[in-house]
């Protein structure tokens, strides 16, 4: 035997077995003591590592007529088909989306007519395209 007494143990005497369950308890709630505050510094260093995270990348932002050209794609909360066809795609920018074609948006996998009408929807079109004079009909 190892001589460790536990208050399972046969031959033990009542009041034996009763400090040993005492023991026991006390050990068994600062074990959980213990195994909380690991949990606890755990969450908070997994939080700031996210909160870092998220810092250097920007906000997230919801997809929006008047989001500048230049905004990055992964600052925005598209459906994660979406995302993940336009990362396959090479796509950085919504100024990207907003220029490329139906038929080149087709074109990349896993994005079909309803994620391009939504895109369409919700971007709208280049900003470049609203900031450029009409121009008159020539007679």
């Amino acid at each position: 035997m190892n001589g460790v007494r536990k208050s399972t143990d046969a031959g033990l005497t009542t009041a034996e077995r009763k400090s040993l369950r005492e023991s026991e308890a006390q050990e068994a709630m600062s074990d959980h003591v213990d195994a909380e505050k690991a949990f606890h510094d755990n969450r908070e260093r997994l939080r700031a590592a996210r909160l870092a995270r998220e810092a250097v990348a920007g906000p997230m932002l919801y997809p929006a007529l008047g989001l500048p050209d230049e905004t990055p794609i992964f600052n925005v909360r598209f459906s994660t088909r979406i995302t993940n066809a336009l990362n396959g795609a090479g796509v950085k920018t919504v100024g990207e989306i907003r220029e490329a074609s139906d038929a080149t948006l087709l074109s990349y996998q896993d994005l079909g007519a309803s994620s391009i009408a939504r895109l369409r929807e919700t971007l709208g079109p280049a900003q470049s395209d609203a900031l450029k004079p009409k121009r008159e009909n020539p007679r």
